[in-house]
């Protein structure tokens, strides 16, 4: 309403100017007319019977003129003598007003004026249009963000939308940046993941090449940690990667490492890259000692009590370092060089920090190569199994065979188990190739059982990825009967270490195999650190003693005597005794007067194949196995070691 009082109220004034403009042009127009050159037609009145009049006040366009009306219509004074007035019609005048040039102009520009107005009218009211359905989106945006907007004193449309535009402008910018933490940040730790971490370390890089200075990486990895998990639960777990990664957080502090974003106000020189794993990044090594006092403060974090509840929990850390450039110049090669060299403070006995060589990466190199042939051997089943007896000391008789897993590989040969077993079982590709031993000395013993050698027993090793991954019981059980093997002609050996760290339940499943009538073996006995209490409880028939033993035992008495307790104490408990690694005969009389029943090594055999096994057992020997069930192993003369 108020929009359209204001346009009348225009429109009013601009008629009004416009009349009084007319009526000024008007007067011009009078006062320029000449009665001997006029164009327009001029008439005189007798001044004694003339009467002048003046214009009605609602007329501006004649406002101070006087006017003589008559018969042929309304006349304007024009001019006055003492006789008569002379006049000219109004409605000539005004034509002739009208249509002057100045009058012409003045009506040019104002419907030009007219006309921009008009058109702003419109643009206004477009515009007016356009706010309202923008301050009904940002409405919308306001509910679904759920914004409310402070009371304005002046309200108009253009205000609220400037304030509803601050108000989403403000909201946006919390949300992107809280959006940046949220992508960038590791949700239990708190620290940025791997892959913000891995764009740091390359800004960090470019800037180093840039500057020529060196940095460093370290790749940190817990030890213990998968113990924790399996012990108390992945809570307290969880709980041990919080205290840790704020013991690393101090580590950098102290040591003046902090390098926060300025957007996300996160630590970039920190970060979990997963599970157990966390890294370091030092942007300037300043100082020939400034990494590994870096490393150092990071293991003894570590290894400082973790209090969780009632619980005191202690682990360590492994700590791989790499150096800018000297190891690599790359972040992903960089954070590989760091593993590898992580990989080898594992191997070199765990809690200790190790810097990355170029020996080191051949030796990963190595291991990869070997797994991905590993990989393709078990597809293509390219293993075939030796077979090396264990004898009785008094007559040689054949005790039973222990299965053993060959590799013969189409471009290296012959590749040692100490090198390949390792991988296998790192990667659990143990579980495939342990299955397909499992089958093959089943089978094996089984034809060699229907052969008559029936008190023989095959003895498979079992590692403890196997007895975690596999329901033993079950497992077993099955094989056996696929193959048709009784289980008392099956020995499982698995060794000392495996065996006192085993679980409950993979105990009582071992117990359900002896009940069966499989054996279970102790193998490397006096490796590993279990008390006689624990020795007691273990589900086992057989005690293999370690190679070390038998190896020393004729030249340091200690180990002498340690034998001869375990013979002893075997005895006691109704245990065969096994000595592995007789390579000479004075180490067999050596087992043979301490009471150990049963010999393994060179000296008896190295492992053969089943068809040597068969030539050499077998053939000639029907009737000796059939009436004993076993056959006799004669000594190797020329044992030695390979």
């Amino acid at each position: 309403m108020t929009k359209i009082f204001r346009t009348l109220s225009i429109a009013v004034i601009i008629l009004i100017v416009f009349c009084y403009g007319l009526n000024i042009l008007l007067t011009k127009q009078i006062n320029n007319i000449n009665p001997q050159q006029s164009s327009i037609a001029l008439r005189t009145f007798a001044v004694t019977d003339t009467q002048l009049t003046l214009p009605p006040w609602y007329n501006p366009i004649l406002s101070g003129h006087h006017v003589i009306s008559s018969n042929d219509g309304d006349f304007l004074l024009v001019k006055i003598t003492d006789t008569e007035f002379v006049t000219a019609k109004s409605s000539a005048l005004l034509t002739a007003t009208l249509l002057s040039p100045a009058n012409i102009i003045i009506l040019i520009l104002m419907g030009l004026w007219i006309t921009w107005y008009l058109g702003n009218l419109k643009r206004l009211k477009q515009q007016n249009t356009n706010i309202e359905q923008l301050n009904l989106q940002t409405d919308k945006l306001l509910s679904s963000f759920n914004i409310q907007l402070s009371s304005l004193e002046v309200t108009n449309s253009v205000a609220r939308l400037t304030q509803a535009l601050a108000a989403l402008n403000t909201h946006i910018s919390t949300y992107a940046r809280e959006t940046q933490t949220s992508i960038s940040q590791d949700k239990l730790t708190q620290l940025i993941d791997r892959h913000a971490y891995i764009e740091h370390l390359d800004r960090q890089l470019n800037n180093a090449e840039i500057e020529k200075i060196h940095c460093a990486l370290l790749f940190i990895d817990l030890d213990g940690f998968k113990q924790v998990n399996d012990s108390f639960g992945h809570s307290f777990g969880d709980e041990v990667l919080i205290q840790v990664a704020e013991r690393l957080a101090n580590v950098l502090r102290n040591h003046n490492l902090n390098d926060v974003n300025p957007t996300s106000m996160l630590e970039q020189n920190l970060a979990r890259l997963g599970g157990d794993e966390f890294s370091i990044f030092i942007n300037n090594i300043d100082s020939d000692t400034k990494t590994l006092d870096v490393a150092q403060s990071v293991l003894n974090e570590i290894e400082r009590d973790f209090v969780l509840g009632n619980k005191l929990i202690k682990i360590s850390a492994s700590v791989g370092i790499a150096v800018y450039p000297e190891s690599a110049s790359s972040p992903h090669a960089l954070l590989q060089m760091a593993d590898v060299a992580m990989y080898r403070a594992k191997t070199d006995g765990r809690g200790i920090f190790k810097v990355y060589s170029p020996e080191m990466g051949n030796k990963m190199r190595r291991y990869h190569y070997l797994l991905e042939e590993l990989r393709l051997a078990i597809a293509c089943q390219n293993f075939h199994l030796s077979f090396q007896p264990i004898v009785h000391v008094e007559d040689c008789a054949i005790d039973y065979f222990e299965a053993l897993v060959r590799w013969d590989h189409p471009v290296e040969g012959l590749i040692s188990p100490v090198e390949f077993i390792p991988i296998a079982e790192e990667s659990n590709l143990i579980l495939e190739l342990g299955d397909w031993i499992m089958l093959e000395s089943c089978r094996q013993m089984s034809a060699w059982h229907n052969a008559g050698m029936r008190k023989v027993k095959i003895s498979v090793n079992v590692s403890g990825i196997q007895l975690k991954h596999r329901p033993i019981f079950d497992w077993v059980m099955a094989k056996l009967t696929k193959t048709g093997l009784p289980a008392t002609a099956l020995m499982l050996e698995i060794t000392e270490s495996t065996l006192i760290t085993a679980s409950d339940s993979i105990i009582n499943e071992l117990e359900k195999l002896r009940k069966e009538g499989v054996t279970i073996a102790i193998d490397d006995f006096g490796t590993g650190f279990s008390s006689l209490s624990t020795l007691a409880d273990l589900p086992i028939d057989v005690i293999k003693i370690d190679r070390l033993f038998i190896a020393q035992a004729n030249e340091n008495p200690k180990y002498n005597q340690i034998l001869d307790s375990i013979s002893e104490l075997g005895a006691k408990l109704g245990l065969k005794i096994v000595a592995e690694g007789v390579e000479q005969l004075e180490q067999f009389e050596l087992v043979k007067r301490m009471g150990i029943s049963s010999v393994q090594g060179y000296l008896v055999s190295r492992p053969q194949s089943s068809v040597n096994v068969g030539c050499k057992v077998l053939q000639g020997n029907v009737n000796h196995i059939a009436a004993t069930g076993t056959g006799v192993w004669q000594l190797e003369s020329d044992a030695k070691e390979l």
